[in-house]
């Protein structure tokens, strides 16, 4: 699950809108080698705005982008990978400001992500909004809290516990092993021995910052409901899935175009996917706490 992400300001977020639009022409004049030239905006971390500003918890509000106007079917463009994508479909690309996370009657809290698997199999929340409430959330990136229920540390458990010569102090002293050196992995650490592994207070887990290893922002799939909206997580690329067992959902320029494009069939573009090459980084604890951190996602 995705409960924390770093926003680009309002002022970054139309710079998007506006390379959105640019890719967009780029798509229906000359097709994918002319959109590929459409130099996309680049934000580092933040230096004139305040951290806590941009930094986003479920209940705040973020800029996401919509098309507007009614479904249109259009021509198709080529996305030069063998496949298309639909044209300009008469719809206007624009930038509004939504509430992260929905409200539900029959949960405490808000639920701020939902699974595309549940989305696309008609789940009773998101089944319009998946049809007609798409949108796409600019960010610089998305933080993680490490699952300790990572693949890795499952599998391994597994194995051990077919065999009775291991006892449970053992299993969990194995785990331990096995979580630092996947961290030790991650941060470029493993087989150094002299640096020395990082300490953090017991209990916490450790937080990692994903962002575009290209340096520009992430576009993040999203569905709208109301004044609200929803992160669309997936399974994770090999980068995030060793830190956690879901990610956001994040698209490429042109496979953002076609997520928004409401006559676009989303299976069709998820079959399609090619995930966003992505960097990750340790993070200190945030200084302060979203209303309810460990909420899972439901859907």
């Amino acid at each position: 699950m995705c409960h924390r992400f770093e926003m680009v300001s309002g002022e970054e977020a139309d710079a998007v809108l506006d390379w959105l639009r640019a890719v967009r022409r780029a798509l229906n004049a000359g097709g994918s080698t002319a959109a590929t030239a459409v130099v996309p905006p680049a934000f580092g971390r933040p230096v004139d705005v305040s951290f806590d500003a941009l930094d986003c918890y479920p209940g705040a509000e973020s800029s996401v982008i919509v098309m507007e106007g009614e479904r249109v079917e259009g021509d198709l463009v080529s996305d030069g990978e063998g496949g298309s994508f639909a044209g300009d479909c008469g719809g206007d690309l624009a930038r509004i400001d939504l509430l992260w996370g929905v409200d539900v009657s029959w949960k405490r809290g808000l639920v701020f992500n939902a699974r595309i698997e549940s989305a696309l199999s008609g789940s009773g929340l998101w089944n319009q909004a998946i049809e007609d409430g798409r949108c796409i959330v600019p960010v610089r990136a998305f933080y993680e809290t490490r699952n300790i229920e990572n693949a890795a540390s499952v599998g391994m458990r597994a194995a051990l516990a077919e065999d009775a010569l291991f006892e449970a102090s053992d299993l969990a002293e194995l785990a331990r092993g096995a979580v630092a050196d996947m961290e030790q992995d991650i941060l470029g650490l493993k087989g150094d021995p002299t640096v020395p592994a990082p300490r953090r207070p017991r209990g916490r887990k450790p937080q990692y910052r994903f962002s575009n290893a290209g340096g520009t922002a992430l576009l993040l799939a999203g569905l709208c409901l109301n004044d609200r909206f929803v992160l669309v997580t997936c399974e994770p690329d090999a980068v995030v899935g060793r830190v956690h067992s879901r990610m956001p959902l994040s698209l490429t320029a042109p496979e953002a175009l076609a997520w928004l494009d409401r006559s676009t069939d989303a299976r069709d573009l998820l079959a399609r996917h090619v995930p966003v090459s992505l960097k990750a980084q340790e993070e200190p604890a945030p200084t302060r706490r979203p209303a309810d951190p460990d909420q899972m996602s439901l859907f």
